[in-house]
């Protein structure tokens, strides 16, 4: 393909570098091959032999905007049944094999699609390809499934109930389209949610899930011709019928301001702005992109990685307009929106706020951008599409998501098109979407009685898991990991794979640091976290070195939180006593990691450069748990959509073989949407919508968490369910096949768990400060297989002899 020149030298020198990049690396979508059964189905493949593992995206091209009135939310519902049983697969058997096989499986729904994904050790591809074809034609729909999986779809809505950027997205969207069915919200309505039938769920399956809808992509370490065979015989069978057509109906252009309130009980003003903006097959795409980066920061197109909105860029046209401004440009088949986000300080006007964004917006509107401020906009959108595709999975999705769209040639050509994109595009599409009597907004307020007046929906994910046989260990190599010591004694880890032409630089604090990522690698410690271009590295490790030097500002206090998701956490933080957090006065980082499209020897020499004279740090005293056995109650004082149900017990630290049992027995009583918790609570009674499950530790301290959210009005039926399980854990203790099915579930995530940069260097980092070595398949083979029965049955009492959580209204 042949990149065209721009007016800046910079952006074609970018281009070019791009295309040579992408043309080393291993993964490139545009080696993708794409076929159609003669069913209609269409096949999309792409080997890559990074990691020795296969991603599966199964999508239909179904969603919230082929939902009536009376009937919202009917294809999310299906998709929560759809993670059920089918002939061939019983007994939530569409997700049990994969979870069992150390596997990962998820789904959403969305306005334009409903898809499904999973990821494997390579030689269970066969299994994905089976559970894909009984789920387009084989679904087993039972009647007696509807109020369990009812429950959950609710218990799903509040959550989200809990969160105003989720309240004030569906309420700007249904106040900006009055005609289109894109202002239908993915979970829909309640009292519709409510009234759903077993004939309504069944009949939308047998309307839209079929070969001519669907869109199959298979990405990783596969042979494509092998591939395509079996694919073939697989759903070659299934008759062909129509796809599904898009809405004929046309938005009318909107012609003055419109405007929402929401109300509900979380504190503080939220506000979003939202303008009509153009479909991933609009000619105009490219070019608002760019204008996106331009107003804030881009944020790509993936949008499973993109939720609600991407922080504006420092020096941007809208950074410091309010406080916490985003914007979000999701890709869609037809017309959708643009949305800038935010929060209002106490004592700014709403009038204000609004005024400063318009005025900032028509700033740019009414001037042609430079060539230097264009040059630096794409520059940022090459390397956004660069980081939107780092693993196996990703490449699936984005390949399904643009042919489900009919735009998969826009995202194969997007680079070319996005460097092409000229001042005069930019101007033009300001001025044609972003007019303020164009837009619609939203504002959120607490409510004086804390009642929300809106329900909210997400994309979302209707997962269930569970049981198969043993896994034997595949002894095919992962990319190279190397560890070294810099001068100053700081350790380095590195590890090399070009499955991306990225790199991620991460660097990990024995103390809590003010400027730290939300990603803490291990209890207590927190960590500065870098996305780049491999080429960058030199730069980015210069720019952090010199903030380094900078004193930094304290960490604020934290009060505590009317979120009841984030006050448990803080509960959990305090029963822990905060881990590492306070280990260490020194700046110095405990570890450096890298990961990406790197070599080790250039690499330790930048980073030897960069921070070679600083001095590892020594550890102090960890701060003393307060864990005690007596449950907790959190009173928030307020009426909230939903409680949270949480469980802590201390547990053996890592190298301790004691923490192995105790990991596994976690797997047996949950893991995600299943286990024997999981099972009763969300697949047969519908108590709760996930369970989020973890062994947290330092190296030297460690606790199992348990983190459930739930109806207020099933808070007690889940406490009493919780309490009644960890006892059966001591009255019918875990069986053989629950144990070896546990080992070979952490041997399978040990190879298929991590393939993006970010996911490699964060399993890397808790490695070490785990275990002070990384850890490879093989070596956790060889550990697990040292842990008996008996060992298991052994670490059942001081499992079970937790402290439950209750943060409630």
């Amino acid at each position: 393909m042949t990149y065209r020149y721009l007016q800046s030298s910079a952006i074609s020198m970018l281009v070019m570098i791009l295309a040579a990049s992408t043309a080393n690396a291993a993964l490139d979508l545009k080696n993708a091959r794409v076929e159609k059964l003669d069913n209609g189905l269409t096949v999309i493949l792409l080997e890559d032999r990074n990691f020795p593992v296969a991603s599966v995206q199964m999508l239909y091209r179904v969603g919230a905007r082929d939902e009536v009135t009376g009937k919202t939310g009917l294809a999310h519902f299906l998709e929560h049944m759809a993670f059920r049983n089918s002939e061939n697969f019983l007994e939530e058997g569409l997700t049990a094999p994969i979870y069992a096989l150390g596997g990962e499986w998820h789904g959403y729904t969305w306005t334009d699609q409903t898809t499904y994904f999973a990821t494997v050790p390579k030689e269970h591809l066969d299994l994905l390809l089976r559970i894909e074809a009984d789920r387009m034609a084989r679904l087993t729909i039972s009647p007696e499934h509807m109020d369990a999986e009812r429950g959950a779809v609710l218990a799903e809505m509040h959550m989200y109930e809990n969160y105003p950027t989720s309240m004030l997205i569906d309420a700007v969207v249904y106040t900006s389209f009055l005609a289109h069915p894109y202002r239908n919200n993915t979970i829909g309505w309640q009292s519709d949610i409510e009234n759903l039938k077993h004939q309504d769920v069944v009949d939308f399956y047998k309307s839209h899930y079929h070969p001519a809808n669907g869109v199959l992509a298979i990405v990783g370490d596969i042979d494509s011709a092998q591939t395509l065979s079996r694919v073939t015989e697989l759903f070659g069978e299934f008759p062909q019928r129509a796809p599904t057509a898009l809405p004929h109906t046309l938005e009318p252009e909107q012609q003055g301001e419109r405007r929402v309130r929401v109300r509900g009980s979380s504190p503080g003003r939220q506000f979003m702005i939202a303008y009509r903006a153009p479909s991933a097959n609009d000619p105009d795409f490219p070019a608002f992109l760019v204008a996106q980066s331009l107003l804030g920061a881009s944020s790509g197109v993936n949008f499973n990685q993109n939720d609600w909105g991407t922080p504006v860029r420092k020096g941007s046209v809208l950074d410091g307009a309010a406080t916490g401004i985003t914007t979000w440009y999701p890709p869609s088949a037809q017309n959708y929106v643009f949305v800038i986000g935010g929060f209002a300080d106490a004592g700014a006007s709403e009038a204000s706020i609004e005024q400063e964004i318009e005025r900032r917006i028509e700033s740019l509107r009414r001037r042609t951008v430079s060539d230097k401020r264009l040059s630096s906009a794409v520059n940022e959108v090459l390397e956004q599409l660069v980081f939107d595709v780092e693993t196996t999975e990703a490449a699936a999705h984005q390949l399904a998501y643009f042919e489900g769209l009919g735009a998969l040639e826009t995202l194969l050509e997007l680079p070319d098109r996005v460097a092409a994109v000229t001042p005069r595009e930019v101007k033009s599409v300001l001025s044609r979407y972003l007019s303020p009597e164009r837009r619609s907004i939203a504002w959120y307020e607490p409510a004086s009685d804390g009642q929300s007046t809106l329900v909210s929906a997400k994309p979302s994910s209707g997962e269930r898991v569970s049981i198969t046989p043993p896994l034997a260990v595949d002894t095919t190599p992962l990319p190279s990991v190397e560890t070294a010591q810099l001068s100053g004694g700081i350790p380095v880890i590195v590890q090399s794979n070009d499955l991306s032409p990225s790199a991620y630089l991460q660097l990990v604090f024995a103390s809590a640091r003010s400027d730290a990522t939300a990603n803490k690698p291990a209890l207590g410690y927190s960590a500065l976290e870098y996305q780049l271009r491999s080429e960058d590295l030199e730069k980015i490790i210069a720019k952090v070195r010199a903030s380094l030097a900078d004193p930094l500002d304290p960490p604020e206090p934290v009060s505590p939180s009317t979120d009841p998701e984030t006050r448990l956490e803080q509960v959990f933080g305090e029963i822990m006593g905060g881990g590492t957090a306070v280990m260490t006065k020194s700046t110095s980082p405990v570890l450096i990691v890298v990961s990406g499209d790197v070599a080790f020897g250039d690499t330790m020499a930048l980073l030897e450069k960069g921070f070679g004279k600083l001095k590892a740090p020594e550890l102090l005293a960890a701060p003393t748990a307060n864990f005690a056995a007596e449950d907790i109650r959190v009173n928030l004082g307020l009426r909230i959509a939903q409680a949270q149900l949480g469980y802590i017990v201390p547990a053996a630290a890592p190298n301790n073989k004691e923490a192995d049992a105790q990991r596994l027995l976690l797997y047996i009583l949950s893991h995600g949407y299943d286990g024997r918790l999981g099972k009763i609570a969300i697949s047969d009674r519908g108590l709760a919508y996930y369970i989020d499950s973890r062994y947290r530790s330092d190296g030297n301290s460690a606790y199992i968490t348990l983190g459930i959210g739930v109806d207020v009005d099933k808070l007690e039926d889940l406490k009493a369910l919780l309490e009644s399980e960890l006892q059966r854990l001591r009255d019918e203790p875990p069986t053989e096949a629950e144990f070896e099915e546990a080992k070979t579930y952490l041997l399978g995530r040990a190879r298929s768990a991590a393939q993006s940069n970010a996911e490699l260097a964060t399993t890397l980092a808790e490695q070490w400060l785990w275990y002070k070595e990384t850890v490879t398949p093989e070596a956790l083979a060889a550990k697990l297989a040292t842990i008996t029965y008996e060992d298991l049955l052994d670490a059942v009492p001081a499992f079970t002899g937790g402290t439950t959580i209750v943060v409630t209204n």
